[in-house]
């Protein structure tokens, strides 16, 4: 029990690592890109919109990922998963940082 509680708690980290930086992504609300673009999700551009989907997807997964481990028990399956979505959202979200610094440097904000 206790190792299923530490690996719980470190996905739990992870997540919080993940969701400061797509908080990293969110744009000063003053400035002027910020004027012209609002989606649903309440996010004010192309590249904290785009994180806030990724950061669902990976949830969503997560979810999906831990929901088939309560069906069929197998730890190594579960494990082996869970770091597959963890890399898959790690590369995710670098690539939105990245096109998000990338726009940034050539003067688009």
């Amino acid at each position: 029990m206790k190792l299923v509680a530490r690996k719980i708690l470190t996905l739990a980290v992870a997540g919080c690592f993940a969701w400061g930086g797509a908080a990293a992504l969110v744009p000063e609300f003053g400035s002027v890109a910020s004027a012209h673009e609002h989606y649903e999700d309440g996010s004010s551009n192309a590249y904290s919109h785009r994180a806030h989907e990724e950061q669902q997807r990976h949830e969503s997964t997560v979810r999906a990922i831990r929901h088939e481990y309560r069906q069929d028990g197998d730890e190594k399956k579960y494990q082996r998963r869970m770091k597959e979505e963890q890399e898959r959202h790690d590369r995710a979200m670098r690539e939105i940082r990245h096109d998000y610094d990338s726009h940034a440097r050539h003067g688009h904000h």
